[in-house]
């Protein structure tokens, strides 16, 4: 996120404007990661006062540390890019958000940096498959899951959306031939249980990101940044709107 944030700054994060989400490892110790997951409870998340934005600076559970809690992962902080519902494409390292080119907040986007050519796929790139040849710099179009949408499956689709499907929201999931099943039926579509989100670092070529391990979902979200103070200068702080 430089420059946006610098090491050792302080991020102020509103854990009510998007509602506070309840503890799902009940039986943990704040502060120095201590728990005990024999209990492990639904995701409930009390109504906020605002929904997820474009452009927000948000702080969420890691997606990719399956072996810990979910609200016992590492805590991370990205802009969100794209909400639930919206289609994301970037062609040179430019965004598009449902065909319509957004001009970025970010002031680092590190334009002396060349694009990646729109010919090379890059493997660490979502999702991870030589089916779909994207990089970090032209990536999509990628619908952007949203509860109770749904989509038609098929053998290329499914590639983005099998992980959702089956970590996020727990069903198994085989692709034979062409064929789609879920839980051992055939399915043709599937609807989504939760609101996913795409984020993106400020520093766009120092970022490990959405580009690279895919959709935030909701559940995950710990709160927004509201202000941050500095590390440099404790009388200085930023309103993060």
């Amino acid at each position: 996120m430089r420059e946006t944030l610098l090491e050792g700054d302080y991020v102020f994060i509103n854990k009510l404007a998007y509602g506070a989400r309840f503890p799902i490892t009940p039986l943990s110790l704040p502060f120095n990661n201590t728990y005990i997951d024999y209990i492990q409870l639904p995701y409930f998340r009390i109504m906020g006062y605002s929904s997820i934005k474009r452009n927000d600076i948000i702080v969420f559970n890691s997606t990719t540390e399956e072996d810990v809690p979910l609200d016992e992962r590492k805590p991370y902080v990205k802009r969100c890019v794209a909400i639930a519902g919206d289609s994301i494409r970037l062609k040179k390292g430019t965004i598009f958000i449902n065909n319509k080119k957004i001009e970025e907040i970010s002031t680092i986007k590190n334009k002396n940096i060349p694009p990646i050519d729109s010919s090379v796929y890059s493997p660490v790139v979502f999702p991870h498959s030589s089916q779909i040849r994207w990089n970090a710099d032209n990536f999509g179009p990628l619908y952007i899951p949203k509860k109770g949408e749904k989509i038609t499956l098929n053998k290329t689709n499914i590639l983005l959306y099998k992980d959702v499907i089956e970590k996020q929201e727990h069903n198994k999931v085989v692709v034979k031939n062409d064929s789609v099943f879920i839980n051992n039926i055939h399915q043709k579509t599937y609807e989504f249980k939760m609101n996913y989100y795409f984020v993106m670092g400020d520093n766009r070529y120092n970022s490990i990101d959405s580009r690279f391990w895919g959709f935030v979902p909701e559940n995950h979200i710990i709160g927004k940044v509201s202000f941050i103070i500095s590390h440099e200068n404790k009388n200085t702080f930023t309103i993060v709107e």
